[in-house]
C-alpha cells in the first residue's frame, strides 16, 4: 500500500509541475495535457512506469519514451488513420529479471498497409506451475530470451478491416531456481534451450474511436499460428487465438467495456508457449492450458472531463480439453482504480488499478486501455 500511495502522489506532483509550461496545457479547460506537445513538437510522452505485475515480483521499474505521431487525414475526412507509434524501452524488477528492447506500430495510408515490429532482449525470473502426483509444483525458472516481432496487415476497407500475416522469433534458455531432483521428470530437457519460430495469418476489425482509450466501438482480432521445422522452429505445434472488445455508453458519462479472450494449442508445444489466464489480479503464467477462456467487464465512470473512476470483474479457466471444465476451475478477479486524461486529442487515459484475486492482490499502472495489445 506505501508503493500506491506513493505512485498517486508522484502522479499529482509531476502533473502539477510540468502542467506550468504552456505547451502541456489544452486551450479548452486549461489543464494538463500532452495533445499540443505531441503533434506540434514532435514531442514524447517520458513514460517511466512502476511494473507491478505479481510474477516478477511486484515491484520494478520501466522506462520508455513513447512518441506518437498523427497520420494527416489527406482527401476524405471520415477516413480513420491510426498513429504512429514508437517506443524504445527498458525495464527492471525486484526479483531481478531485465530487458530492452523496441517497438514500433506505424502505417502507409497510400498503399493502406499498416505494420508492427518489435524487439527484445533480457533476462526473466518467473514462476511456472505444473502439477506433479495430483499436487501443483511451482517451478522457479529463469530465463534468457532474445526475439522478434513482425506483422503487415492490408486495408481491405476504410482502414477499419484488415487481413495479414505476422513471424515471431523467440530464442529462450531455462535453468532451475529450484533444486533439480525436487523437479524431476516435470520438464523435458529438450525445452530449456531452444527456439521457437511462428508464422501466421491474421483478420482484424476495429471500429473503436481510439487505439488507446476507447468510449464506444468494437474491435476483433483473430489470428492462427504455426510452428514447424519449415518455419525455423524446433516445435511442431499450431494456436488459434480470438480477441473481441467492445465499449457502449449507457449514459454520457458511462463507458461499459465487455471483453472476450480465448486461445487453444495442440500438442507439441514448450511449457511457457501454452496460453494463460490473463487478467488484472493473477499472476502471469500462473493458469495454463491447451484450452483458455476469459470474460471480463470494465465500468468507467467520467467524474468531469479529465478524471475517471472504474470497476473491473472477471474470470477464466484454462484446462487440456473441453470437457474438463467446471464450475470450481474458474478463477475470479476484480477491483477498482482511477484514470485521468493526460491526451484529449487521443482520447489517452492513464491512471492505477487495485486487483485482487482468491490468491493475490495486485496493483498495476496503466497507460491507455488494460486491454490493449
Amino acid at each position: 500500500m506505501k508503493n500506491v500511495l506513493s505512485t498517486v502522489l508522484l502522479i499529482f506532483i509531476l502533473s502539477h509541475v510540468i502542467a506550468q509550461k504552456s505547451q502541456f496545457r489544452d486551450s479548452l479547460d486549461n489543464r494538463l495535457d500532452v495533445s499540443d506537445y505531441l503533434i506540434h513538437m514532435h514531442g514524447f510522452i517520458p513514460l517511466a512506469a512502476i511494473i507491478t505485475e505479481p510474477a516478477l515480483g511486484n515491484f520494478g521499474l520501466a522506462v520508455a519514451p513513447i512518441f506518437i505521431t498523427p497520420q494527416k487525414n489527406k482527401g476524405n475526412k471520415d477516413r480513420f488513420h491510426f498513429p504512429d507509434i514508437t517506443a524504445p524501452f527498458a525495464f527492471y524488477t525486484a526479483n531481478n529479471s531485465w530487458g530492452t528492447g523496441l517497438f514500433r506500430m506505424g502505417s502507409f495510408p497510400k498503399p493502406g498497409l499498416r505494420y508492427r515490429v518489435g524487439a527484445l532482449y533480457g533476462s526473466v525470473n518467473l514462476n511456472f506451475y505444473r502439477t506433479v502426483k495430483t499436487e501443483s509444483v511451482e517451478l522457479g525458472l529463469n530465463s534468457k530470451l532474445s526475439g522478434a516481432l513482425l506483422e503487415v496487415s492490408k486495408n481491405l476497407y476504410r482502414n477499419r478491416i484488415f487481413a495479414g500475416l505476422n513471424y515471431s522469433y523467440l530464442s529462450t534458455s531455462f535453468s532451475f531456481q529450484n533444486p533439480p531432483d525436487a523437479l524431476l521428470g516435470v520438464l523435458d530437457d529438450a525445452e530449456l534451450k531452444s527456439n521457437m519460430s511462428s508464422l501466421g495469418i491474421l483478420a482484424e476489425a476495429d471500429y473503436r474511436n481510439s487505439i488507446f482509450t476507447p468510449d464506444k466501438g468494437v474491435w476483433f482480432k483473430t489470428s492462427f499460428v504455426t510452428n514447424d521445422k519449415f518455419t525455423g522452429s524446433d516445435y511442431s505445434f499450431n494456436r488459434l487465438n480470438l480477441v473481441f472488445n467492445g465499449f457502449i455508453q449507457p449514459a454520457r458519462r458511462w463507458v461499459s467495456g465487455f471483453r472476450a479472450e480465448g486461445s487453444a494449442i495442440n500438442a507439441g508445444a514448450p511449457f511457457f508457449a501454452y496460453p494463460f489466464i490473463n487478467l488484472r489480479g493473477i499472476p502471469v503464467m500462473r493458469y495454463q492450458g491447451s484450452r483458455t477462456l476469459v470474460l471480463e467487464t470494465e465500468q468507467r465512470f467520467d467524474l468531469d472531463r479529465r478524471w475517471s473512476v472504474l470497476g473491473f470483474t472477471g474470470s477464466g479457466y484454462a484446462v487440456d480439453k473441453i470437457k474438463d471444465v467446471t464450475s470450481e476451475g474458474w478463477q475470479w478477479a476484480g477491483g477498482a482504480g482511477f484514470r485521468y486524461l493526460v491526451a484529449r486529442m487521443f482520447k489517452l487515459r492513464a491512471g492505477m488499478d487495485i486487483a485482487v484475486s482468491k490468491e493475490n492482490v495486485a496493483y498495476y499502472i496503466v497507460f491507455g486501455h488494460n486491454w490493449n495489445r
